[in-house]
Parts: structure tokens; C-alpha cells; sequence
């Protein structure tokens, strides 16, 4: 009597089994949408290349990775704005600093319009090398799609990143922008999306 129990035991759970589909294939999970490329940064080109693909990927720590963190560098991160964004937006715009950086990209990136485009565009004008520092000179197109209604998605002109190294880490310390088209230089989205 004992084997009949345990023989039908058996049938039901392996009815269970098979009802409960534990051996279909399942559907794939989707790929983490937290993917990053971020390299440690040591040589400049490395932190362009970060800084590149933190914006493709809207990724904050990865961008602010690229800046001179006060904390740790010997030297702290400088932006200067373009003049007329510095005339439109003089309170925020006149004491830049890595704490403004952060607090720009995160409400920058927190305004990203759904499934919004997001890219930087370089095009190296000139090159200054040292043996601790590189000055490089590039035209840019800065393009971020974003939910605020009236204000340009693109912006266009030329800045200038100084990078140093500290403990075998590379890092922009200075940041200068300057307009050359009619269109809103990367200033202004700084301006307009600080707070």
C-alpha cells in the first residue's frame, strides 16, 4: 500500500512539473540599460573617449569621472563660458565649479526627453602637449535632447579642455567655450539647465 501512495506521489509531482512549464525555454531578459564603457583614465584621449560615451549614455558618474574632482586632484576643475552666455546668465555662470558640473548634468540628464538623443561631437583643432598636461583645442557639436519646451537641442562652437594628470590619472582641470556660429554654444545649456 505504501508503494501505491508513493507511485502516485510521484505522478502528481511530476504533473506539477510539467504543468508549471520548469522545462520551456524562458524568454531572454533585456540587457541592463546601466551598461557603461568607462575606461580608467590613463592618458587624455581616454577621458575625450569617457566623456564621449558618459553623454551617449547619459551616465552622470561616468561624465563627472572625467572633470578634476577637488577632493583628489591637486589641481580643481575651472570652466570659463562663452561671453554671451556668461551675459545672459551671469550669477550661475560667473563661479563654475565641479560641484556646478554635477548638479548641471544631473538636472540636464533628468530632463532627457524619452528615448532622447545624446552626443558629442569633436573635431580637434590644435594640441599643446606637456609632460603633465595636453591643451586641446575642439570644434563641438553638443546635441541633448531634452523636454524643456523652446530651447535648442544642439549647440555649437569651439572650446578648449585642458587635461592634467594626477597619480597616473588623467582629468580636465579647465574648461573654455567660445561661440563661432549663430547657434547656442554649450555655455548656455550649462546657464539654462544649472538648476
Amino acid at each position: 500500500m505504501d508503494s501505491w501512495k508513493q507511485e502516485i506521489g510521484v505522478l502528481i509531482l511530476t504533473m506539477g512539473l510539467i504543468g508549471c512549464n520548469l522545462f520551456e525555454p524562458r524568454e531572454p531578459e533585456q540587457p541592463s540599460q546601466s551598461s557603461s564603457d568607462f575606461r580608467p583614465p590613463t592618458t587624455p584621449e581616454i577621458v575625450i573617449a569617457n566623456l564621449q560615451s558618459s553623454i551617449a549614455q547619459k551616465n552622470i558618474q561616468n561624465y563627472i569621472n572625467c572633470f578634476a574632482d577637488p577632493a583628489r586632484a591637486r589641481r580643481g576643475f575651472f570652466f570659463v563660458p562663452s561671453p554671451e552666455a556668461s551675459a545672459q546668465y551671469p550669477s550661475v555662470l560667473s563661479a563654475w565649479t565641479y560641484a556646478e558640473e554635477h548638479a548641471y548634468m544631473q538636472n540636464l540628464i533628468s530632463k532627457a526627453a524619452p528615448n532622447g538623443f545624446s552626443s558629442l561631437l569633436l573635431t580637434r583643432r590644435s594640441s599643446v602637449v606637456s609632460a603633465d598636461s595636453v591643451v586641446w583645442s575642439y570644434d563641438y557639436v553638443f546635441t541633448f535632447q531634452h523636454t524643456e519646451a523652446g530651447f535648442p537641442s544642439t549647440a555649437r562652437g569651439n572650446l578648449q579642455f585642458t587635461l592634467g594628470v594626477d597619480n597616473s590619472t588623467w582629468s580636465i582641470y579647465t574648461w573654455s567655450d567660445f561661440k563661432t556660429t549663430p547657434d547656442v554654444t554649450w555655455s548656455s545649456f550649462k546657464g539654462r539647465f544649472s538648476n
